[in-house]
């Protein structure tokens, strides 16, 4: 396989014309063109921009939907030295935010966009009274469509490795969009070894639904393929949402070798497959399906791998990975042709700096997914709060360090100093472990939710609500809060619900059970909501909905549903039993407690038991110890313990 010292040299002048590129619209709408019509094509629309007066070191934000364009405009910049900005397109308001506030941050830049974007952008703005910021956005707009490409071709340039090639901005950062700035150098060295890793050859091919915006969907699997000299279709992100089927149709009609899909893409998948299974469907070609972008679920791979058993797939074929943006992607890959790798652990043992230990015979660990070893020119440690090196089985905070790693964030010394230490460590901002020699990522630092002292991954408590009836995969978010009296970090639960509220009821105490039944934390607030936000490749944005929380938004639907969970019509005579329930519904309002709950079977922690305890203490101080609340577990029971005592 050729190596290669720049993003230029993937896209040679000799490209050869015996691979293929195909842009996938619809199940009809399909074109295909040849590695070196791509090249002619880029270098047309290069001559247009130069004509323009752009070039090098000027930058150009990618901001429309067809992939057919995108890529040519990519290749037009890469090819004439000026800086490619890749920025999601979708309908969503947020990403208009993310464009004006990347577009702001920028210098010498140009925006290529369709009309549909100038649409959103021009509502937006109307919206939000940001009709000063869309205008100078405007002025620096180019329309997709409107170049005149029929002039002279443009004339290329030959970087430097260590040239800026590309800003890859981290997906979902519209509060203040960070851009990793990725070398000719970074990204050459990143291919070679996920090449390597992989084990690629040109007789390779692939279909991705991933977006081109996304690092996975640009580098992995467009500029990767192109690399090692392979075909490759790429089918539109919203093609694939509206009609999931066709992904796995068109994979087994093309006979590709490479898929690829982080959690939610699977689900999506499975969902549509128990309602219409494809006839017909042959993927026995499928050498890797990679898995990654997000935090994986064991169980989801097994369930995958499952299903699509009888249609050839090989249970092998599931390559879970681990990247991110400012390692240019690849960080960790497993063996090829290795079977899926888990490890289950204790969950009281997951804090940074702590020994994990496995999980007992028939306890309910915490499952956690092997994502294999570092990939070639890639180091990999682990660390301590201190940034002090760990060693097997330890959770810290997961750091890399390669010619593959980012300088840094563009114009953002600030948080380049925080992240990267002088000798080139890289914080990741994950925390995990080395078990067997392969990575295994427990949760990013600052989605870690902490109540009581005690250390939850949220993708973890995620895992263990999807086991209650009516609650699906990437529908739930788990997140840390704390509410306007709280004096702590709180667990709340996030979850999309449509319908009546009233019929949420019973599934908020059912989460609440198995919460603290499984993972023994308490669920303090079950908040249905009408949206779960996620970034472009699916991400769910907890910090989002937690920031949501404390802005008070869900107050009156939380206020709704506390009503709703208040026992109804339950006839208690003016006594200690009726202040015991009183009590109970002032200190555990979200809670159903009749006379006969049983407050050991509805899992209420520590904590709560301890409000609760004080709270009983100051209307009927000396009569109840603590463990009278274990010997006496019904409210019944406690007021007659209570009686008895005051005679």
């Amino acid at each position: 396989m050729p190596r290669f010292e720049t993003l230029s040299a993937i896209l040679p002048a000799a490209s050869r014309d015996d691979r293929e590129l195909t842009f996938i619209d619809g199940v009809d709408e399909q074109r295909t063109i040849t590695f070196g019509t791509l090249r002619h094509r880029a270098l047309a629309l290069l001559g247009a921009l130069q004509r323009r007066g752009l070039g090098r070191g000027d930058t150009m934000v990618l901001f429309v939907g067809d992939n057919e364009r995108f890529v040519e405009m990519f290749w037009a910049c890469v090819l004439g030295g000026i800086v490619p900005v890749p920025l999601a397109a979708a309908g969503a308001d947020e990403h208009v935010v993310k464009l004006l506030r990347v577009f702001a941050q920028l210098e010498r830049a140009s925006v290529y966009i369709d009309r549909a974007g100038l649409e959103r952008l021009d509502a937006h703005a109307a919206a939000h009274d940001l009709s000063r910021d869309a205008a100078r956005l405007r002025e620096a707009a180019l329309l997709a469509g409107s170049f005149d490409a029929s002039g002279a071709a443009g004339e290329a340039t030959d970087p430097d490795p260590d040239d800026l090639a590309f800003i890859q901005y981290s997906s979902g950062s519209t509060g203040s969009p960070k851009g990793v700035m990725l070398t000719h150098r970074n990204l050459a060295v990143n291919i070679a070894a996920m090449i390597d890793a992989a084990n690629l050859t040109d007789r390779d091919s692939s279909l991705s639904w991933m977006p081109l915006s996304h690092d996975m969907g640009l580098i992995g699997f467009h500029l990767k393929m192109l690399a090692c000299g392979a075909s490759h279709a790429i089918m539109r992100t919203d093609l694939f949402a509206r009609r999931p089927l066709l992904w796995l149709e068109l994979a087994s009609r093309r006979r590709v070798t490479l898929l690829s899909s982080p959690n939610f893409g699977y689900q999506h998948y499975l969902r549509q497959y128990a309602l219409r299974p494809p006839e017909r469907l042959d993927l026995s070609s499928v050498r890797l399906i990679y898995n990654g972008a997000e935090p994986i679920s064991a169980d989801l791979c097994r369930r995958f791998a499952r299903t699509m058993a009888p249609h050839g797939l090989r249970p092998e074929s599931m390559f879970t990975v681990y990247g991110l943006a400012e390692a240019t992607l690849a960080v960790s890959f497993p063996r090829p042709g290795s079977r899926l790798a888990t490890i289950e652990l204790e969950r009281g043992q997951l804090g940074v700096g702590e020994r994990v230990r496995a999980a007992a015979p028939g306890a309910r660990g915490a499952e956690f997914v092997k994502v294999g070893s570092a990939v070639p020119d890639v180091e990999i440690r682990i660390t301590d709060s201190s940034r002090a090196p760990v060693g097997e089985l330890v959770v810290g905070h997961v750091e890399v360090r390669g010619a593959n790693v980012t300088a840094g964030y563009y114009r953002d010394p600030v948080e380049t100093a925080a992240r990267r230490s002088a000798d080139g460590w890289f914080d990741t901002g994950d925390l995990g472990l080395v078990a067997d020699g392969q990575l295994v990522i427990t949760g990013r630092a600052k989605d870690l939710v902490i109540v009581n002292g005690q250390n939850h991954y949220p993708h973890d408590l995620e895992r263990i609500a999807e086991s209650v009836p009516g609650i699906e995969t990437n529908r739930i978010a788990a997140a840390g809060v704390r509410g306007p009296d709280a004096e702590s970090e709180e667990l709340a639960l996030f979850v999309l619900h449509r319908g009546d509220l009233s019929s949420f009821a019973a599934r908020a105490l059912a989460l609440r059970e198995a919460v603290a039944r499984q993972a023994g934390v308490e669920v303090a607030h079950v908040v249905p909501v009408a949206r779960i936000p996620k970034t472009s490749s699916g991400k769910l944005q907890r910090y989002a909905l937690a920031a949501a929380f404390e802005a008070g938004e869900f107050d009156v639907v939380r206020s709704e549903l506390t009503s709703l969970l208040q026992p109804r019509n339950t006839e208690v005579p003016a006594s200690t039993l009726a202040a015991l329930l009183a009590i109970c519904r002032r200190t555990i309002p979200e809670r159903a407690i009749g006379p006969d709950t049983n407050l050991l079977d509805i899992e209420l922690g520590s904590l709560a038991l301890a409000r609760l305890h004080e709270a009983i203490e100051r209307q009927f101080p000396g009569r109840v110890e603590v463990s009278d609340l274990l010997d006496h577990p019904t409210l019944a029971a406690l007021a007659a313990r209570v009686d008895e005592v005051s005679c």
